[in-house]
């Protein structure tokens, strides 16, 4: 079995093609489905974030499963296969385990070292457990990225003192107004990341919050908090101009905010700037607002600029974090191979054995006849110590085998060696079996 990764991110793909491919948790599990249809897949996961897409499939022909997976970013970008391609990054096997090692551990995100990222992949991995596409394989994978993500940052500073998504625009709220104290602040939206703004926010001394949320209730769970005040989406028109800065954060389809709506908000503002930041996925708020006077409009990919100002001084403990993700990625790699070695262990085993028997049989005719049962019994073990000695450099070979090209080439030798090739397909099967116990809830 091998493991295929395929997706794009903030580093390979803009917010203009990323909101394309956004995807509602409501659409997850037909999606997976849909995905291990295709008889290349034997099991899936998806990852959909506002900086990333991405598709993890279990396969025993990774070339047919990136293939079918690259159809499906395209049919869903509604993109012609080409443009979607140039996008697009893939992996298989030791590669794709160190990538999603990686994003769970933070070292892939925008912010590096975010702390949410870890609970997303662990929301894609229960996704698929829900849809019924991830098996033995997925099941084992995800447990070791989620070990790995955890020692990675206990063992590390690589989530110490970590910045956010919502902390930068804090940032680059402070590059606009300067001090922000007394400014009042309009979230557009109710859930987390709403939440860590409000309280970035409010520690730089902005006192008057507005939540704005489709459902009141939301709102005003988030607006007690910071004893601001809370409204539902078809009043935002009636409270935007009180509003200095405007951070958006929710999960529509559509835009939230439109040119009219704050071009009549500036009026009322009398030249007053607003400042406004979008990080969601797809976007919140129509990019032509941008070109309004006195707006300074920000998409989540304008952030990567203030992020980059805190990168350098992390990198270090980015680098011990990726030697430890080695470490366990090894660990799991080991595993992973041991799906094929171990029925082609137990077919050499038992061909061998076989042919042990078969000898002693015709010893029989002239050799063994007129032994007693002890001495019968001291041939029996001199021919299985023969035959475990003569096995014994070539099953430890394959105990061992790398997780790549070497490890593939050693096992074919071996299978022909051993007289085994016409048992290709039935081992084969026992390899995919090996693959079908149900995942731990």
């Amino acid at each position: 079995m091998r493991i295929c990764y395929v997706g794009l991110n903030h580093k390979t793909a803009p917010v203009e093609l990323r909101e394309r491919l956004a995807i509602s948790s409501q659409d997850i599990t037909r999606i997976l489905q849909g995905i291990v249809a295709h008889p290349a897949i034997r099991e899936a996961a998806l990852l959909s974030t506002c900086n990333r897409v991405e598709m993890t499939a279990v396969t025993h022909d990774p070339d047919a499963a990136i293939a079918a997976l690259h159809e499906w970013f395209s049919n869903k970008a509604a993109m012609d296969l080409e443009q979607v391609i140039s996008h697009l990054y893939s992996y298989t096997t030791d590669d794709a385990v160190r990538h999603l090692y990686a994003v769970a551990a933070g070292l892939d995100s925008l912010v590096l070292g975010e702390p949410q990222i870890l609970g997303q992949v662990k929301a894609s991995y229960e996704y698929a457990l829900d849809a019924g596409t991830a098996g033995h394989v997925l099941h084992r994978l995800y447990q070791s990225t989620f070990a790995a993500a955890k020692r990675a940052r206990s063992e590390t500073g690589i989530g110490k003192q970590a910045v956010n998504i919502s902390s930068c625009a804090v940032e680059l709220a402070k590059h606009i107004f300067g001090d922000l104290s007394g400014k009042t602040v309009m979230l557009i939206g109710a859930g987390e990341m709403a939440e860590l703004a409000a309280t970035h926010f409010r520690g730089q001394g902005c006192t008057n919050i507005l939540v704005a949320n489709r459902t009141l209730e939301r709102a005003k769970r988030l607006a007690r908090s910071f004893d601001g005040h809370a409204l539902v989406l078809d009043e935002l028109e009636h409270y935007l101009d009180a509003a200095d800065i405007v951070l958006s954060s929710t999960g529509a389809n559509t835009f939230v905010l439109l040119p009219d709506v704050v071009r009549r908000a500036m009026a009322k503002r009398q030249g007053k700037p607003m400042f406004l930041v979008d990080i969601a996925v797809p976007r919140d708020i129509d990019p032509r607002i941008g070109d309004l006077d006195d707006i300074y409009l920000y998409d989540i990919d304008d952030l990567q600029q203030v992020v980059q100002g805190n990168r350098e001084q992390r990198e270090q403990e980015a680098r011990k974090a990726r030697a430890i993700l080695e470490e366990e990625a090894e660990i799991f790699l080991r595993w992973l191979k041991s799906l094929e070695t171990v029925p082609l262990i137990r077919s050499i085993q038992t061909q061998m054995e076989a042919i042990r028997r078969e000898e002693l049989a015709k010893a029989e005719k002239y050799l063994l006849r007129g032994l007693d049962e002890k001495q019968r019994a001291a041939v029996e073990r001199f021919s299985r110590a023969l035959m475990k000695r003569f096995m014994h450099p070539a099953l430890k070979t394959l105990k061992s085998l790398p997780a790549d090209m070497e490890g593939d080439l050693l096992m074919g030798s071996a299978s022909r060696l051993f007289g085994l090739e016409s048992d290709s397909v039935t081992l084969s099967e026992h390899a995919r079996k090996g693959t079908d116990e149900q995942p731990l809830r």
